[in-house]
């Protein structure tokens, strides 16, 4: 017994000597700084951080611009994060982690927009920070208030508003906190030049911009799903030279009245798709889609009752983009896409999939691969 005893004494004595070695090797390595968040908010955090809290995964958060900084060993990083890009975004799921294997033992947080985060994980977890969206963060403000008492810093980016600002704002202060500055520079750079290919052209448009219809084609032809007002798809409406017809009528995101869809009669539809099982025939795009099925799906939408007499549909100009498209770093895509759908003449040179290849190829640890976006020209985009 005695024996015992002084084994455990003398194992307890080696562990705390390592904690607090290891705690001064952090003292002497990182540094505190005080950050402004896309909140508005100062945070005091301490970087280069080393352990992640991600919300929003799949849809508007960190993820994809941790990987562009940091490349696949940031995933070492990340010590816990919600299940949205598995539950949600299941295809660009399966590719990243057919690519990084280390993603499926990431410790499921859960979600805040769901009721299921969990505070005493995430305090186990030890983050240096959790990094928050802006609308998980406003639902959510009590939870991280406790986070925030427990000594974890909470960081709001914001890529939903949909401004080059606040895209230019979050690639920085991610950057920061990843100690990646330099890097960060670049990629917003990259993201500069590729919405400056639209944003400078509209400047010398004059003419009347069309009128714009989008809908999340997640429930497929046979029910309308969610339209969008100023935000996210409406605001990348409004981004890439069109007129949103929901603008005024649906405030966020809800499904628009299809008798006033059919008065407002817009020049362009654009469906967005993603990989969404069920229904059988909701819109699917994505690394593993194939263009003669997503073709279908598409044409499907069109035999909608009263659609026959729509401008878009009687001129052709029906299309589909990737749903998580929106609302993240590589949103310059969707903005290209759809200046091009909006002002085919105007922008026919500027090539939106060969700008998403060269992302790939240069910021993310996937390949580019299946149908990420429909026009009259798909059947040469793969």
């Amino acid at each position: 017994m005695i024996r015992r005893f002084i084994l455990f004494g003398i194992t307890f004595l080696l562990t705390a000597g390592y904690c607090f070695a290891a705690g001064q090797k952090q003292e002497e390595t990182g540094k505190m700084i005080t950050v402004s968040d896309l909140a508005g908010r100062q945070v005091s955090v301490k970087v280069p951080v080393e352990r992640i809290i991600l919300q929003s995964s799949g849809s508007g958060g960190a993820f994809y611009t941790l990987f562009a900084l940091d490349g696949k060993n940031v995933v070492k990083k990340i010590v816990g994060w919600d299940p949205g890009l598995k539950m949600y975004r299941h295809w660009i799921w399966q590719k990243f982690s057919q690519a990084v294997p280390e993603l499926k033992t990431i410790p499921n947080i859960g979600n805040v927009y769901k009721g299921s985060f969990n505070v005493e994980k995430v305090i186990t977890l030890r983050p240096d920070v959790v990094i928050v969206p802006p609308f998980a963060y406003s639902r959510g403000k009590d939870l991280f208030g406790k986070l925030e008492k427990a000594g974890i810093p909470v960081v709001v980016i914001d890529y939903h508003t949909e401004t080059l600002k606040t895209h230019l704002a979050t690639i920085n202060l991610l950057g920061t906190l990843l100690g990646r500055e330099k890097r960060a520079q670049e990629l917003a750079n990259f993201y500069k030049e590729q919405v400056s290919k639209v944003y400078d052209r509209l400047k010398t448009i004059n003419k009347p911009e069309p009128g714009v219809y989008v809908e999340c084609g997640n429930k497929g032809p046979s029910e309308y799903s969610n339209t969008y007002g100023n935000y996210m798809w409406g605001a990348l409406i409004e981004k890439s030279g069109g007129r949103n017809i929901a603008k005024g009528k649906i405030e966020k995101w809800g499904p628009i009245n299809p008798e006033y869809l059919l008065s407002a009669n817009p020049d362009v539809i654009i469906i967005t798709g993603s990989y969404w099982p069920k229904p059988f025939q909701s819109m699917k795009l994505g690394y593993y889609a194939n263009i003669e099925e997503s073709q279908k799906l598409l044409a499907a939408f069109t035999k909608r009752p009263g659609w026959n007499t729509l401008k878009a549909v009687k001129n052709g100009r029906v299309y589909s983009i990737h749903h998580g498209l929106s609302r993240d770093i590589w949103d310059f895509v969707p903005i290209q896409f759809m200046a091009k759908c909006f002002y085919p003449e105007v922008f026919k040179n500027l090539d939106p999939v060969k700008s998403f290849k060269e992302f790939h190829k240069k910021y993310l640890p996937v390949e580019y691969s299946g149908v990420w976006m429909i026009s009259p020209e798909s059947s040469t985009q793969k």
